[in-house]
């Protein structure tokens, strides 16, 4: 099962992506790439002097109850993770990943796996670390809306999930570090 899923994980945006048309056809996908990269690579919080600036994806999870719903759900799932995949939406299949990371062995090799093969086609630390900046400081497990801005409370639970990444990004700098064959 384990490994029917790592195809289906890996094979699914290989798939869609070489499906290919006319030049007009190119361009749209060209340009939809671009804003799915640019999305992909937007941090959900960033510091700009001494301000704090909101990227769209994190201003969408905070103003938009019904969308929270989607991106913190009570049980995370491979399934929803394969359809996030499946769709493109990679930022929240890996929000999913990093969530379901720390659950069981066969959880952990499937996630680093899974990001060892994006880590071909994109940078995925600063992808993880990306995603964990635009969906953990809104995250119920974490923290609580109050007057419509976030306060942590359960800062344990962050640094854990923190340090659940840190080791998903060690795997990758491991396995950047060693010779190919």
């Amino acid at each position: 099962m384990k490994h029917f899923i790592f195809i289906l994980v890996i094979l699914f945006p290989i798939m869609a992506a070489s499906q290919a048309g006319s030049n007009s056809a190119l361009q749209q996908q060209s340009d939809s790439l671009m804003m799915w990269l640019e999305y992909l690579n937007e941090k959900g919080l960033e510091l700009h002097d001494d301000t704090v600036v909101m990227g769209k994806e994190f201003q969408k999870v905070l103003y938009d109850e019904n969308y929270r719903k989607v991106v913190y759900p009570e049980t995370y799932s491979w399934e929803t993770t394969l359809a996030f995949i499946h769709y493109q939406d990679l930022k929240k299949a890996f929000w999913y990943m990093i969530n379901l990371y720390p659950e069981n062995d066969t959880n952990k090799e499937l996630v680093v796996k899974s990001v060892l093969t994006y880590d071909k086609l994109f940078k995925m630390d600063e992808v993880l670390v990306n995603t964990f900046y635009t969906y953990s400081f809104l995250d119920p497990q974490v923290s609580e809306l109050i007057d419509g801005k976030p306060e942590i409370v359960r800062p344990d639970i962050l640094e854990r999930k923190l340090a659940n990444l840190k080791e998903i990004i060690d795997y990758i700098h491991y396995y950047r570090s060693q010779p190919k064959n």
